[in-house]
């Protein structure tokens, strides 16, 4: 079949007008690595071939603008071009075509991922591992980066953090502090760090909530003890809920009853 005109339809594309009034669609590639354009012909027995190359083409394009709205890993390409329905062969060209072009590298992925995490999430770093250990990214590869991060970035991070919660949690001193922990144990920071950082934090029983138990508790077994007995029984219950010592006795001294 000759090829009668070409029809630019596209940045990398035409519309290609065969002798049998035929039109396909080829990528400009497509065309220049079929020398088309000097043969101006296509065998009827090449036609397949070439349209399955250019099927391979679009697919190519379609992963190429996925990349352009941010960084992806190999294996975000692979599912992406699977939801497609693309081939496992299809996309195995495409991947090493993109990684050979230097649009896929999954080292580079994990600097960037870890970046964006530490600037634009709440996340610690055993929670950034996590989600990149869910990209089949080499473990020791992860590790490395992971190692790399400043600690005292993540420290100041966390220590911000810890004083907008803060001002969230209320209760006793020691509910307020375990469910601080649990919060940022949940958001992947370490333990360690959690501790020191809430160390630092002037960490105040909500006297009102304080006083409102102890009004209950005082309510509820005024009638079964009293005197050291009631307040002793009373202190055991507060102290279970979280409150401190300190902070009991200071309810039970300003005891109107």
């Amino acid at each position: 079949m000759k090829i009668l005109k070409y029809k630019k339809i596209g940045k990398d594309k035409y519309k290609i007008t065969l002798d049998d009034n035929k039109e396909i669609e080829l990528y400009e590639d497509v065309i220049v690595k079929n020398n088309l354009l000097l043969n101006k012909e296509i065998e009827d027995d090449k036609l397949d071939a070439l349209l399955k190359q250019n099927e391979e083409e679009k697919n190519y394009f379609l992963a190429l603008k996925y990349i352009s709205i941010k960084m992806r890993s190999i294996k975000e390409i692979k599912n992406y071009l699977s939801k497609k329905n693309v081939s496992n062969n299809v996309i195995q060209n495409i991947v090493k075509r993109l990684i050979k072009e230097g649009y896929l590298n999954d080292a580079l992925f994990v600097k960037a991922f870890i970046n964006d995490q530490i600037n634009l999430t709440l996340n610690g770093p055993i929670k950034i591992k996590n989600e990149l250990l869910k990209h089949d990214i080499n473990k020791d590869v992860i590790d490395e980066e992971i190692s790399k991060i400043d600690n005292n970035l993540i420290k100041e991070k966390l220590n911000k953090l810890l004083k907008k919660q803060l001002k969230i949690k209320k209760g006793s001193y020691n509910s307020v502090k375990n469910k601080l922990i649990n919060h940022f144990i949940n958001l992947g920071y370490y333990k360690e760090d959690i501790l020191n950082e809430i160390s630092l934090l002037d960490i105040k029983t909500d006297d009102t909530k304080l006083k409102k138990d102890y009004e209950r508790l005082y309510s509820k077994y005024k009638s079964k003890y009293n005197g050291d007995r009631l307040n002793y029984f009373i202190m055991q219950k507060l102290y279970l809920k979280g409150y401190t010592k300190e902070d009991i006795n200071k309810v039970i001294k300003e005891d109107v009853h």
